[in-house]
């Protein structure tokens, strides 16, 4: 029978899956999907993603995870590599999403997609938050191998 601490790692492992396969789908064709839309429905549509991802299933996934990590790394007695996976996943879907994301999307939020500015504001919007989405998509990634390499 798996351990409490392998269980942690598996479920962090999953849930780190998860969450890079996530923000893999905005890089590879949520994003560019949008962009066909012009500036005026992809500002309508990513504001509607934004209201809508906070209060969805993707953020227990998402808190989950980090606890699951910390967790397994606390019963694993702070073996390096469950602490180098639980920083990783720290590292992409926190600090990465807080201060990269997160700003862009309130800032993203307060434009009229009808404003005369739209076009160059979702086009500041696209360029940066897509760079800050790929190294977490990157970190989350990176996490899942670490978290089932741990096990």
């Amino acid at each position: 029978m798996p351990s409490l601490h392998d269980l942690c790692l598996l479920g962090a492992s999953l849930g780190a899956g998860l969450i890079a396969g996530l923000c893999f789908a905005f890089a590879s064709f949520i994003l560019p999907a949008f962009d066909r839309l012009g500036a005026a429905g992809a500002i309508r549509a990513m504001q509607s993603v934004n209201a809508k991802i906070l209060r969805s299933s993707a953020m227990a996934v998402w808190f989950g995870t980090m606890l699951l990590g910390v967790l397994g790394s606390v019963l694993g007695d702070g073996r390096p590599l469950d602490l180098a996976a639980t920083a990783l996943y720290g590292l992409g879907a926190f600090l990465i999403t807080g201060r990269g994301n997160v700003p862009l999307n309130e800032e993203l939020d307060r434009v009229d997609p009808d404003g005369p500015n739209s076009v160059e504001a979702w086009q500041h919007y696209r360029l940066w938050w897509g760079r800050w989405n790929y190294l977490r998509t990157v970190a989350c990634a990176s996490a899942s191998a670490c978290f089932a390499w741990a096990l």
